[in-house]
């Protein structure tokens, strides 16, 4: 009769150097382990193991020799599980470029009127550290009406703030505060790093350009980021200096950003485009810009959740508010800005229809409302009568879209359902969903206010309908 095999697997690292037993359990086998101390159970490994030594296989040998063969034909092997991915010799080109400053806090500025005036009212969560910046920061004052930091709603009391507390706090805006001063959006931009000696700031004037090209508060930020870190990319080099960088050194420096492998494709994409329009549309140098190289953007499907699981995520939220949201976003296949800006007027119940204004890309369009939406617009309404924004925060204005992030997040754990990203993944859903349902393409893309037909198209990719209608050519084998 065959012996039965037991099979040794080395295991290092940095705690341990042992060799596991594999073996088909026997009788015969439990007992001769019982018999030698040394060979011990591992809860870590749920495996028999032994120390790894020069006579390790010898004496495993003599024990087990009339009962059992030792084979060491995977000794050296890796196991499921005990494999990692490791990138070896990552490069940095440009160090302790927009390095971050250490902050002890934040503080969230927010517009409020009463009878006693009009203030900018400085929230935080109250710490010694943060309470005493503020006690010696004579641009906010305390209001004994408010019991609270209140400053001055000006351009220059506003600034004089920032410039004070920026180096030890966070500084953030609610989202009632719009901000129009450039000099402002600057020092809200680059509070967040360092300003060693070799720093420079970032043009004020190509700021202004941008709002003048009436770009999006987003796209502003994005743009003023890349430049930002381009310009501060060569310490030595002056602005004036930089504005004549040829396509070449501009190509050279996305090279170098790709090879650090910090910035996915789609960045350095962005990067290209904002180093774009500082040369060509701010500074008019008429820069041969196919020469800038933009790397390849890999194509990727995106997640979507099937209609079952989007029903157990809407099915776990209690909260009235968190649900008629999600559910919106899901049966509309609006983004989560769109959403959030969406006052009562945009509710069109007769035609169950709904309005989004300034969309992406400045554009307006019509979507759907769904029946059992409008039932728990309804029923939202009657609970928190919102008079505003459809959809308010705690301190007035829009809902806060990390706080829908967060509401998604705690969803999908309640429900059980696979994490598929977040609330973006319910727009693609929407997307997804309808073209499984016979929709055309065309009106698909119009729902979701996609400008090329192209950024659409990706969904057929995902869909179920499609792909159930082909047969792999496995199928007409006989196997």
């Amino acid at each position: 009769m065959k012996k039965p095999i037991i099979y040794l697997n080395h295991i290092r690292n940095q705690k341990e150097d042992v060799s596991a037993l594999y073996f088909a359990k026997t009788e015969e086998i439990s007992k001769r382990i019982h018999h030698h101390d040394w060979i011990k159970w591992s809860t870590e490994h749920k495996r028999f193991v032994v120390p790894t030594a020069q006579n390790t296989l010898g004496l495993l040998v003599d024990i087990f020799e009339d009962i059992a063969e030792i084979n060491t034909q995977f000794y050296e092997a890796n196991l499921v599980g005990n494999t990692e991915e490791v990138c070896i010799g990552d490069a940095t080109y440009f160090n302790g470029i927009l390095e971050k400053a250490k902050k002890c806090g934040s503080v969230t500025l927010t517009p409020l009127k009463n009878e006693f005036g009009r203030f900018l009212v400085v929230k935080y969560t109250y710490s010694k550290s943060i309470y005493q910046i503020l006690v010696n920061c004579y641009h906010c004052t305390w209001n004994k009406e408010i019991r609270n930091f209140v400053i001055e709603p000006k351009v220059n009391a506003l600034m004089g703030f920032i410039n004070y507390v920026a180096p030890r706090l966070t500084v953030k805006m609610h989202n009632e505060l719009n901000i129009r001063d450039c000099r402002i959006l600057q020092l809200l931009y680059e509070q967040a790093y360092k300003k060693d000696h070799f720093y420079k700031s970032g043009s004020l004037d190509f700021l202004k350009y941008m709002q003048l090209k009436a770009y999006s508060e987003s796209t502003i930020s994005t743009y003023y980021y890349f430049v930002l870190r381009f310009i501060n990319s060569y310490k030595r080099n002056t602005l004036e200096q930089i504005k004549l960088f040829n396509s070449e050194k501009i190509n050279h420096y996305h090279q170098l950003m790709l090879g650090e492998k910090e910035y996915s494709t789609s960045s350095i994409n962005q990067s290209v485009s904002a180093i774009k329009l500082f040369y060509n549309d701010f500074f008019k140098q008429n820069m041969q810009i196919d020469q800038i190289i933009r790397p390849k953007r890999g194509k990727t499907l995106p997640k979507v959740w099937s209609k079952e699981e989007v029903e157990k995520i809407l099915i776990s939220i209690s909260n009235i508010k968190h649900k008629t949201l999600l559910a919106l976003v899901y049966g509309s296949g609006m983004r989560i800005g769109e959403a959030l800006k969406l006052k009562l007027a945009d509710i069109d119940s007769k035609r169950m229809r709904i309005r989004v204004l300034g969309a992406k890309g400045k554009k307006d369009r019509y979507t759907l409302l769904a029946i059992s939406q409008l039932t728990l617009l309804r029923d939202y309404y009657k609970e928190y009568k919102p008079n505003n924004y459809l959809f308010g925060g705690q301190l007035g204005g829009q809902y806060s879209a990390t706080s829908a992030g967060n509401t998604l997040k705690a969803a999908i754990k309640r429900s059980h359902v696979p994490k598929r990203g977040g609330l973006h993944s319910l727009r693609h859903s929407f997307a997804t969903h309808l073209l499984e349902s016979g929709t055309d393409l065309r009106y698909i893309q119009e729902l979701l206010g996609h400008e090329s037909s192209k950024t659409t198209e990706i969904y057929t990719h995902v869909s179920n309908k499609y792909l159930s209608q082909i047969k792999s050519p496995l199928d007409d084998l006989i196997i």
